[in-house]
């Protein structure tokens, strides 16, 4: 019965030199894959890293042009509208010098036709005249203001 206890025991701890030998050589198999697959996802982790970077600079790289493009647009509104403001404006004072012109053709003609009244191209001329003072008038607007001199 002793020798069997003791033939037990070594089976035993024959066993689990045994069991202990197998999981050490499973577990050095294991961890050099481990190290290996620890490797490779830093590979894949620092390629999805260098994606995400590449992907942020290009949105970045985007969102730059279209604010460039943005100012240029205000920029080029801003030119265009101030152009148009001051053409409009030149028209404005073309149109007034003309139509001082046209008062003033009509009123030399009301002069020469010796008439205190006359309305023609869309003036209204009425002349005034004193002793020594012509005071013509447009629309009841003084135009032009004449001392005679005798």
């Amino acid at each position: 019965m002793k020798n069997e206890i003791l033939m037990t025991r070594a089976f035993t701890l024959l066993e689990s030199l045994l069991v202990l030998l197998i999981i050490s050589f499973i577990t050095t198999l294991f961890s050099s894959e481990i190290i290996q697959t620890v490797h490779l996802f830093k590979g894949e982790l620092f390629v999805l890293q260098f994606e995400n970077f590449y992907k942020r600079s290009q949105e970045e790289a985007a969102l730059l042009q279209k604010s460039e493009s943005l100012i240029s647009i205000a920029l080029l509104a801003f030119l265009v509208s101030f152009i148009v403001s001051s053409l409009v404006q030149v028209r404005q004072k073309d149109t007034e010098e003309n139509q001082k012109i046209e008062a003033l053709n009509v009123a030399q003609m009301a002069i020469e036709s010796h008439l205190t009244e006359l309305s023609i191209n869309g003036s209204d001329i009425k002349i005034k005249e004193n002793q020594n003072l012509l005071i013509i008038s447009n629309h009841g607007k003084e135009i032009m203001r004449l001392e005679l001199q005798s």
